[in-house]
């Protein structure tokens, strides 16, 4: 026996007298049923993620963010309370009633992950809404990885081997970057678990009826967490499917049974998610909220570190700003030297296995969707890609392409599993090698916290029912984007906002500056008294609150417009015009 010898559950076995202890506990582990093993590699992978991402914040786990995009994570915290207020109120969650009043606006194409709001719910209102985005946060890159670890021991039955997968999509770059907050883009895990299903039922092992009621589940949930990750998952699925029919020959007739199962539970899923998919046609902009072809990755991006990585870290992030226009948002499309190198050995070492070349032809495809519609090298467009085709889809127009990177990295996952676990002979220990640098490559860097979140004690305190009335439409500037709405829900939703950040306005809410919003911030041109008054009138505003923090800038500004104050404490000043008081209730 040497030390190269396989065992049937794992890879590589040393010989006893050099193994010692550690020869003992594989052996035992060898024996544990698949169950606890995958909650093995769950607790592993969230141990990872708490100590990279919690920890750093773990005594300030209740005020602090666990990200760095405090901007984004005051809209996440008001929509994980929004959710289950509006149901609570008998109020349609889809229509947001409280912001941009009196007429509300429509969430539909929103990230206010109803789902997420929901599951969170004993949470939230335990703890505040801080605590649930913390705490999805903290559990989505652990999610991730033990969904792609499942899809990987499926295909391998090789734990060590799928664990090295679950970490090269929980712990990817995608997910590093979107740590900042983005919680629609971070619980990623139904992905994967779509996936195992489908491999499940094709194998055989999966029932039809739990089949089809799983993955209309996941099909349900997923949409409740992103309608774009929904839309990209489902074209990518569709290619992977068709990939699978093209290389596997021998099982082709069960992927057609798996693919109508498939059909099946989309139409279920389809019909539970009715209201939502209507409000979205409604309610669909005239022109895609986000515009691809500008915020695209740079072809650098793939193989320079952005900061997120510990390969990386701030040392290169000047190169970045140098080499790419909008390095932030490329930094989710790295995919690494190691990572790029590892596929071609794949594709080398395994040429004789079908399955090889539709992995490896899958990554390449993601990688050049990833890229979108014009190819950017070094800051510098060159031409069209392929992704410009998406454009011609209503529901995915305005996606963003670098989050297409996450397609890549759950292929990568899958490729390095196999290879791991097809591993022969004396030179089988150069894969783990391998496989363990592109691990290294893409180990993220925990983010530099943006410190304490600060809320004006007024919005919780008994202060804000005495001066503000129950539904009164509130105009309030804040000293930081995005704050108003956080204030909103912890006031329990008591006044109504004649404006707030909701991520991209509607075009027919985006009335000038009034409608962006007034905060220290990125407003180089704040209106006249006169378009102030006229604004505020026009849409029924009968106080303006404004944050201490912004008193120097914008008092001048709202007195000019005809109003006083008549409160000052707890952080703000409540104004008003000299005619209007404070509503009973």
């Amino acid at each position: 026996m040497s030390a190269t010898d396989l065992t049937q559950d794992d890879e590589i076995v040393e010989l006893p007298e050099t193994a010692g202890a550690w020869a003992r506990v594989r052996e035992a582990a060898s024996g544990l049923r698949p169950a606890w093993k995958a909650l093995g590699a769950y607790l592993l992978y969230q141990g990872l993620a708490v100590w990279i991402w919690v920890v750093p914040i773990l005594p300030v786990f209740g005020r602090e963010h666990l990200g760095t995009g405090l901007q984004d994570s005051r809209y996440y915290q008001w929509a994980l309370a929004w959710t289950p207020w509006a149901l609570a109120h008998g109020l349609d969650p889809l229509h947001a009633s409280s912001v941009f009043a009196p007429t509300g606006v429509s969430l539909a194409w929103s990230a206010f992950v109803p789902g997420p709001a929901l599951v969170a719910w004993p949470i939230t209102a335990a703890f505040g809404p801080l605590v649930s985005l913390n705490v999805l946060l903290a559990v989505a890159p652990a999610l991730a990885a033990w969904a792609t670890y499942l899809v990987c021991n499926r295909l391998t039955h090789r734990f060590w081997a799928s664990f090295a997968g679950g970490c090269l999509f929980g712990f990817s770059a995608y997910v590093s970057s979107n740590m900042n907050g983005w919680l629609n883009l971070l619980l990623i895990f139904p992905i994967p678990l779509l996936l195992y299903l489908a491999i499940r039922r094709v194998e055989g092992s999966l029932g039809p009826v739990a089949f089809v009621a799983g993955f209309t589940a996941l099909l349900v949930g997923l949409f409740s967490i992103s309608t774009e990750l929904f839309g990209t998952a489902t074209v990518f699925g569709a290619i992977a499917f068709l990939g699978a029919l093209v290389v596997g020959t021998q099982i082709r007739r069960t992927l057609l049974r798996t693919g109508a199962l498939i059909l099946l539970s989309g139409a279920i899923a389809a019909v539970l998610l009715l209201p939502y998919i209507h409000a979205i046609f409604v309610d669909a902009p005239d022109r895609p909220i986000r515009q691809a072809d500008v915020a695209s990755p740079d072809l650098m991006s793939l193989i320079v570190p952005p900061p997120v990585i510990r390969a990386g870290g701030t040392a290169l992030e000047p190169t970045l700003k140098r080499l790419m226009e909008y390095p932030r948002s490329n930094g989710q499309s790295y995919v690494g030297f190691a990572a790029l190198a590892m596929v071609v050995a794949f594709a080398i070492t395994e040429r004789r296995r079908r399955i090889t070349w539709a992995l490896v032809g899958f990554v390449a495809l993601s990688l050049v969707l990833t890229l979108g519609p014009v190819l950017h090298v070094a800051g510098r467009p060159h031409g069209v890609l392929p992704e410009r085709a998406f454009a011609l889809l209503p529901f995915l127009a305005g996606a963003i392409p670098a989050r297409l990177a996450l397609y890549t990295a759950l292929a990568v996952a899958v490729i390095a599993a196999l290879w791991l676990a097809w591993g022969r002979g004396g030179w089988a220990w150069l894969r783990w090698v391998v496989v363990a640098v592109v691990v290294a490559s893409v180990f993220p860097f925990p983010p530099h916290h943006a410190g304490t979140v600060e809320v004006p004690a007024f919005f919780t305190s008994d202060q804000v029912a005495q001066e503000i009335g129950e539904g009164e439409i509130v105009y309030v500037i804040p000293a930081e984007k995005g704050e108003e709405m956080l204030w909103q829900a912890l006031a329990g939703f008591r006044f109504r906002l004649a404006q707030g950040y909701i991520g991209p306005i509607p075009p027919e809410l985006d009335t000038g500056r009034m409608a962006q919003g007034l905060h220290l911030r990125k407003v180089p041109d704040p209106p006249t008294p006169e378009e102030f008054a006229a604004w505020t009138q026009q849409r029924g505003v009968t106080a303006v609150i404004l944050d201490d923090g912004a008193r120097d800038r914008f008092a001048d500004l709202v007195a000019a417009a005809g109003l006083t104050p008549v409160y000052q404490g707890g952080g703000v000043s409540v104004w008003r015009r000299p005619d209007t008081a404070a509503p009973p209730g």
